[in-house]
Formats: structure tokens, C-alpha cells, sequence
């Protein structure tokens, strides 16, 4: 097997035609056809079906395709991290996160600081949990934020020493419940589980991944027979500022793009608390880039959370 042929196989999940991949990658289609038996051969396995009407994965085709993503993206990122031009000559910073009000806070002070750097990359990704993490793990990312509570602390810091990645907390916060201006509970000082239950709670979309991953850190008692599932941040507030739905989350708000329109109210009796931090991949060197938007991120929580908590600090 050779970093070439998984590259061809990519490329033919992408066009879903051996003669239309050939033309693309310039070569002679028997010598594609051959070079995906050849793959087939050495794994005794096959992963294309071919038919008069073009070609379709199997299933066993779909799981190696899935390796093969993975491998080439590690190798993508081997090539990054060590390419020397790369490293000397341009600033890089790559981040995964989930949907945090603050990350996108310390994002904006950090590329305002870069008035005078002529050459830099950021790549900033707001994603579901599972591709946080993949993210990082993959290379792809150099950090990832995201939350553990007690109910997936355990799940979660097991995950982390399987894959290799390590958890730097930064702040600790009791629930908070987010909702519109013109809510019915928007006079309330402190919320409960029982105000809740007549309004439609909206949560981030996390495919199929276990409850583990959700965004919303669990709250007991609370039900979500009306629940709407989305998968960005422009719906969420959107819903929120219209309707007398709400989420759960740990009470930072961006004035910018929150004022008049979001309001962040405690949850009270809640047993578990958000416990917002930061991974990467262990044994890996920090660089400027990267301690520099973490500091942004302590200041941005800090300056942005409700003024009802003062954030535990650097609690595991």
C-alpha cells in the first residue's frame, strides 16, 4: 500500500467514476483500475463495485476510505507542522472549539495584536464535540475547547489518555439558561428545572455520537420532549431572540452580537458544573501563537461571564 493509491481512492469516492478521477489526477484509467485491485488483492478485500452505471463503495470500501482520510490528513499534517519555511516564516494558529462566545471574543483580540505580522494562517472551527477532538488528534488543529462536567468527566478524560491528548481546565461555571429579550421569563433573577418545562430547549446538533458529547451539560429533571436540534450558531440566537425557546451553557455573552436580543439567567439546583478548557496533543510544544490565545481566552471568560459567578479558576 502507498500514500499514492489512497490518494487515488480519495479522489474516486470524490467523483464516484474510475474515468472521471483518471482524468483529474492525469493518468491512464487502466493504470487507476489496477492500481485499486492491487489495494483489493493486498487487503483480500473489495472495495469498489463496479457496474455499466460507474462505481459504489462497499461497505468494507467505505471503512477503509475511512482510514484512508485519516492517514492522508495525519500525513497533511506531518508535512505542516515540520516544514521548516512554514514554521520560520509564518505565523500559524488552528483551533477547534465548540460554540463559545468567548473563543470567538479572545479570536478577534488575538488577530487585531497581528496588525504588523505580514504573513500568518488561522484556521478557527466551530464544530460538534466528537470532530473537536478528532480534530486535534488528526493534527488538523492545534487546540481544541471544550467543556467536562461530572457526568462526562470520566467518559471523556478516559478518551483523552486512549488518543493521547491532554485537558488544561480553565474555568469553572455553574449552568446558566439562555433566552430571548422578550421571553416570559425574562424577569427572573434565577431560574429552575420546573420554569423551564413548558419551552422548547434547543441543543447542538451532535449526530450520532453518544450523550457524552452533547454541548449542553446535563441538568436533572429536565426534559426535552420539545427540543429543537441545530447545528450553528446564527440559528441558535436566531430561535432564541424569536422564539420562547432556550439552551443551557455557561452564561458568557458577547454584547456585540448578543445585546437586546439574549439574556443569560442562572440555573439553580443544578448538581453538575461546566468545567471549559483546553486540549492538545501530549508531548507537543506550545508555540507563541498558541500561549498567546490561550491568555485571550482566560481574559475573554473572565470579561464576558455572568456577573452573578466569579469563575473558579483552574479547577480539574
Amino acid at each position: 500500500m502507498t500514500l499514492q493509491q489512497l490518494r487515488y481512492l480519495v479522489e474516486i469516492s470524490k467523483c464516484q467514476s474510475i474515468t472521471l478521477a483518471a482524468q483529474r489526477l492525469f493518468i491512464a484509467q487502466p493504470s487507476l483500475s489496477k492500481s485499486i485491485k492491487d489495494l483489493e488483492k493486498e487487503f483480500d478485500i473489495t472495495i469498489l463495485e463496479r457496474t455499466r452505471h460507474g462505481v459504489s463503495f462497499t461497505v468494507e470500501g467505505l471503512e477503509f476510505l475511512d482510514y484512508a482520510h485519516r492517514i492522508l490528513e495525519q500525513v497533511n499534517g506531518l508535512n505542516n507542522y515540520f516544514n521548516q519555511d512554514s514554521i520560520n516564516n509564518r505565523l500559524t494558529l488552528t483551533v477547534s472549539a465548540q460554540h463559545y462566545m468567548f473563543s470567538i471574543e479572545a479570536l478577534t483580540n488575538f488577530v487585531k495584536r497581528l496588525k504588523k505580522v505580514s504573513d500568518y494562517t488561522i484556521v478557527f472551527n466551530e464544530c460538534r464535540t466528537s470532530k473537536v477532538i478528532d480534530n486535534v488528534l488528526l493534527g488538523k488543529s492545534q487546540l481544541g475547547i471544550l467543556y467536562l462536567s461530572r457526568s462526562n468527566n470520566k467518559f471523556m478524560k478516559r478518551l483523552f489518555a486512549q488518543k493521547g491528548i491532554e485537558f488544561t481546565p480553565l474555568r469553572q461555571f455553574p449552568p446558566c439558561v439562555y433566552i430571548g429579550h422578550n421571553h416570559p421569563l425574562k424577569n427572573a433573577g434565577a431560574l429552575t428545572v420546573e420554569d423551564l418545562q413548558d419551552y422548547p430547549y434547543i441543543k447542538y446538533y451532535q449526530g450520532n455520537d453518544s450523550y457524552q458529547y452533547a454541548e449542553e451539560v446535563s441538568v436533572r429533571g429536565l426534559q426535552d420532549n420539545r427540543s429543537l436540534v441545530v447545528s450553528d450558531r446564527s440559528t441558535i440566537l436566531r430561535l432564541l431572540a424569536c422564539t420562547d425557546a432556550f439552551t443551557i451553557g455557561c452564561g458568557c455573552l458577547l454584547p456585540d452580537i448578543t445585546k437586546d436580543r439574549i439574556l443569560s439567567i442562572p440555573l439553580e439546583g443544578s448538581l453538575d458544573l461546566i468545567n471549559i478548557g483546553w486540549i492538545k496533543l501530549k508531548n507537543t510544544n506550545m508555540t507563541p501563537a498558541m500561549t498567546d490565545y490561550v491568555e485571550l481566552l482566560e481574559d475573554s471568560i473572565d470579561s464576558l461571564s455572568h456577573p452573578v459567578f466569579a469563575p473558579l479558576k483552574n479547577e480539574a
